[in-house]
Protein backbone atom coordinates (compact mmCIF):
# COMPACT_ATOMS: atom_id res chain seq x y z
CA UNK A 1 0.00 0.00 0.00
CA UNK A 2 1.26 3.35 -1.12
CA UNK A 3 1.88 6.08 1.39
CA UNK A 4 -1.20 8.67 -0.22
CA UNK A 5 -3.44 5.20 0.32
CA UNK A 6 -2.12 4.17 4.08
CA UNK A 7 -2.49 8.25 4.91
CA UNK A 8 -6.00 7.87 3.80
CA UNK A 9 -7.06 5.22 5.17
CA UNK A 10 -5.50 6.21 8.23
CA UNK A 11 -7.30 9.35 8.03
CA UNK A 12 -10.87 7.39 7.18
CA UNK A 13 -10.22 5.53 10.71
CA UNK A 14 -9.71 8.31 12.55
CA UNK A 15 -12.96 10.23 11.23
CA UNK A 16 -15.03 6.79 12.42
CA UNK A 17 -13.22 6.58 15.70
CA UNK A 18 -13.72 10.69 16.75
CA UNK A 19 -17.38 10.48 15.16
CA UNK A 20 -18.18 7.23 18.12
CA UNK A 21 -15.96 9.09 20.90
CA UNK A 22 -18.52 12.58 20.43
CA UNK A 23 -21.38 10.47 20.00
CA UNK A 24 -20.26 9.01 23.66
CA UNK A 25 -19.37 12.13 25.23
CA UNK A 26 -23.28 13.29 23.82
CA UNK A 27 -24.58 10.81 25.47
CA UNK A 28 -22.72 10.10 29.00
CA UNK A 29 -22.76 14.43 29.46
CA UNK A 30 -26.36 15.14 27.86
CA UNK A 31 -24.58 17.68 25.33
CA UNK A 32 -25.10 17.59 22.11
CA UNK A 33 -22.55 19.74 20.88
CA UNK A 34 -20.40 17.34 19.40
CA UNK A 35 -23.14 15.56 17.61
CA UNK A 36 -22.96 17.72 14.44
CA UNK A 37 -19.24 17.48 14.24
CA UNK A 38 -20.20 13.72 14.57
CA UNK A 39 -22.43 13.74 11.65
CA UNK A 40 -20.43 15.72 9.73
CA UNK A 41 -17.56 13.17 10.02
CA UNK A 42 -20.39 10.34 8.66
CA UNK A 43 -20.61 12.30 5.60
CA UNK A 44 -17.44 12.81 4.86
CA UNK A 45 -16.73 8.98 5.45
CA UNK A 46 -19.58 8.19 3.26
CA UNK A 47 -18.41 10.45 0.71
CA UNK A 48 -14.59 8.89 0.35
CA UNK A 49 -15.42 5.70 0.94
CA UNK A 50 -15.41 4.69 -3.31
CA UNK A 51 -12.47 6.84 -3.67
CA UNK A 52 -10.40 4.99 -1.21
CA UNK A 53 -11.70 1.34 -2.40
CA UNK A 54 -10.74 2.04 -5.99
CA UNK A 55 -7.35 3.69 -4.70
CA UNK A 56 -6.80 0.42 -2.96
CA UNK A 57 -7.50 -1.37 -5.61
CA UNK A 58 -4.97 0.24 -8.11
CA UNK A 59 -2.25 0.31 -5.13
CA UNK A 60 -2.44 -3.36 -4.82
CA UNK A 61 -2.04 -3.40 -1.16
CA UNK A 62 0.50 -6.37 0.34
CA UNK A 63 -2.50 -7.67 2.72
CA UNK A 64 -5.87 -7.87 0.30
CA UNK A 65 -8.27 -7.34 2.60
CA UNK A 66 -7.40 -3.98 3.15
CA UNK A 67 -9.10 -3.62 -0.06
CA UNK A 68 -12.73 -3.72 2.20
CA UNK A 69 -11.54 -1.79 5.05
CA UNK A 70 -13.14 1.46 3.67
CA UNK A 71 -16.63 -0.87 2.83
CA UNK A 72 -16.67 -1.97 6.51
CA UNK A 73 -15.73 1.69 7.86
CA UNK A 74 -18.87 2.92 6.00
CA UNK A 75 -21.10 0.32 8.18
CA UNK A 76 -19.72 1.40 10.97
CA UNK A 77 -20.39 5.33 9.95
CA UNK A 78 -24.00 4.15 9.53
CA UNK A 79 -23.99 2.71 13.02
CA UNK A 80 -23.06 5.34 14.61
CA UNK A 81 -25.43 7.72 12.89
CA UNK A 82 -27.79 5.31 14.07
CA UNK A 83 -26.62 6.12 17.86
CA UNK A 84 -26.47 10.09 16.76
CA UNK A 85 -30.13 9.80 16.26
CA UNK A 86 -30.96 7.97 19.25
CA UNK A 87 -28.66 10.73 21.35
CA UNK A 88 -31.03 13.45 19.48
CA UNK A 89 -34.07 11.59 20.40
CA UNK A 90 -33.17 11.36 24.01
CA UNK A 91 -32.21 14.61 24.48
CA UNK A 92 -35.44 15.74 22.61
CA UNK A 93 -37.98 13.62 24.25
CA UNK A 94 -36.32 14.03 27.75
CA UNK A 95 -35.75 10.77 27.79
CA UNK A 96 -33.59 9.17 30.88
CA UNK A 97 -31.76 5.92 31.39
CA UNK A 98 -31.91 4.11 34.78
CA UNK A 99 -28.17 4.42 36.28
CA UNK A 100 -27.40 0.95 35.77
CA UNK A 101 -28.73 1.59 31.71
CA UNK A 102 -26.31 4.30 31.13
CA UNK A 103 -23.61 2.50 32.68
CA UNK A 104 -24.26 -0.16 30.52
CA UNK A 105 -24.49 1.95 27.16
CA UNK A 106 -21.22 3.56 28.26
CA UNK A 107 -19.45 0.29 28.78
CA UNK A 108 -20.36 -1.09 25.40
CA UNK A 109 -19.59 2.17 23.73
CA UNK A 110 -15.89 2.49 25.56
CA UNK A 111 -15.51 -1.51 24.08
CA UNK A 112 -16.32 -0.66 20.75
CA UNK A 113 -14.12 2.26 20.95
CA UNK A 114 -10.92 -0.03 21.73
CA UNK A 115 -11.83 -2.69 18.87
CA UNK A 116 -12.15 0.46 16.31
CA UNK A 117 -8.82 1.26 17.39
CA UNK A 118 -7.73 -1.91 17.34
CA UNK A 119 -8.52 -2.61 13.81
CA UNK A 120 -7.30 0.58 12.69
CA UNK A 121 -4.22 -1.37 14.33
CA UNK A 122 -4.24 -3.99 12.58
CA UNK A 123 -4.97 -2.90 9.01
CA UNK A 124 -1.80 -0.90 9.49
CA UNK A 125 0.57 -3.56 10.93
CA UNK A 126 -1.23 -7.32 9.92
CA UNK A 127 -0.21 -8.04 13.73
CA UNK A 128 -2.02 -11.71 13.97
CA UNK A 129 -1.93 -10.92 17.76
CA UNK A 130 -3.75 -8.08 17.62
CA UNK A 131 -6.53 -9.78 15.20
CA UNK A 132 -6.59 -12.43 17.26
CA UNK A 133 -7.80 -10.23 20.66
CA UNK A 134 -10.41 -8.66 18.31
CA UNK A 135 -11.97 -11.54 17.37
CA UNK A 136 -12.28 -12.53 21.05
CA UNK A 137 -13.26 -9.15 22.30
CA UNK A 138 -15.78 -8.94 20.14
CA UNK A 139 -17.48 -12.37 20.47
CA UNK A 140 -17.57 -11.05 24.34
CA UNK A 141 -19.09 -7.87 23.42
CA UNK A 142 -21.85 -9.94 21.92
CA UNK A 143 -21.67 -11.78 24.82
CA UNK A 144 -21.93 -8.48 27.05
CA UNK A 145 -24.99 -6.96 24.87
CA UNK A 146 -26.99 -9.76 25.18
CA UNK A 147 -26.84 -10.03 28.90
CA UNK A 148 -26.84 -6.08 29.42
CA UNK A 149 -30.39 -6.74 27.22
CA UNK A 150 -31.57 -9.48 29.77
CA UNK A 151 -31.28 -7.06 32.64
CA UNK A 152 -33.02 -4.51 30.77
CA UNK A 153 -36.13 -6.59 30.14
CA UNK A 154 -35.82 -7.37 33.88
CA UNK A 155 -36.11 -3.87 34.53
CA UNK A 156 -38.51 -3.30 32.41
CA UNK A 157 -40.75 -6.28 33.46
CA UNK A 158 -39.96 -4.47 37.02
CA UNK A 159 -40.89 -1.09 35.84
CA UNK A 160 -37.74 0.45 36.86
CA UNK A 161 -37.58 1.21 33.25
CA UNK A 162 -40.09 3.13 31.44
CA UNK A 163 -41.08 1.65 27.92
CA UNK A 164 -39.76 5.13 25.86
CA UNK A 165 -36.35 4.47 27.24
CA UNK A 166 -36.50 0.86 26.40
CA UNK A 167 -36.55 1.50 22.66
CA UNK A 168 -33.65 3.61 22.97
CA UNK A 169 -31.91 1.55 24.85
CA UNK A 170 -32.41 -1.51 22.51
CA UNK A 171 -31.73 0.31 19.19
CA UNK A 172 -28.24 2.10 20.84
CA UNK A 173 -27.19 -2.02 21.74
CA UNK A 174 -28.58 -2.62 18.26
CA UNK A 175 -26.08 0.08 17.11
CA UNK A 176 -22.90 -0.90 18.65
CA UNK A 177 -23.22 -4.32 17.91
CA UNK A 178 -22.85 -3.63 14.39
CA UNK A 179 -19.93 -1.17 15.05
CA UNK A 180 -17.73 -3.83 16.35
CA UNK A 181 -19.52 -6.36 14.00
CA UNK A 182 -17.57 -4.45 11.10
CA UNK A 183 -14.36 -3.97 13.27
CA UNK A 184 -13.97 -7.56 13.81
CA UNK A 185 -14.74 -8.24 9.70
CA UNK A 186 -12.41 -5.79 8.93
CA UNK A 187 -9.47 -7.61 10.88
CA UNK A 188 -10.70 -11.05 10.04
CA UNK A 189 -10.52 -10.04 5.93
CA UNK A 190 -6.69 -8.83 6.81
CA UNK A 191 -5.62 -11.69 8.91
CA UNK A 192 -6.82 -15.13 8.87
CA UNK A 193 -7.67 -16.26 12.59
CA UNK A 194 -7.56 -19.88 13.09
CA UNK A 195 -8.44 -21.80 16.56
CA UNK A 196 -5.71 -21.45 18.79
CA UNK A 197 -2.75 -24.39 18.48
CA UNK A 198 -2.91 -26.86 21.02
CA UNK A 199 -0.02 -27.21 23.13
CA UNK A 200 0.99 -30.98 24.27
CA UNK A 201 2.88 -31.16 27.36
CA UNK A 202 7.01 -32.83 26.51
Amino acid sequence: MDGTSRDALLSMFQDAITMLSLTRAGFCCHDGSGLEVAAALGRAIHKRENDLTEQLLAAQPEREGLRFAPSHLERIGDAVEGLIRCVRGMESEGTVFTDNGAREVDQLFEKALELVECARDVALTGNAVLARHVEIESMRFHDTASDFARAHEARLLDGVCAPKASSAYLAMLDHLREVTRHARRITARIVAVGPQPVRRSA
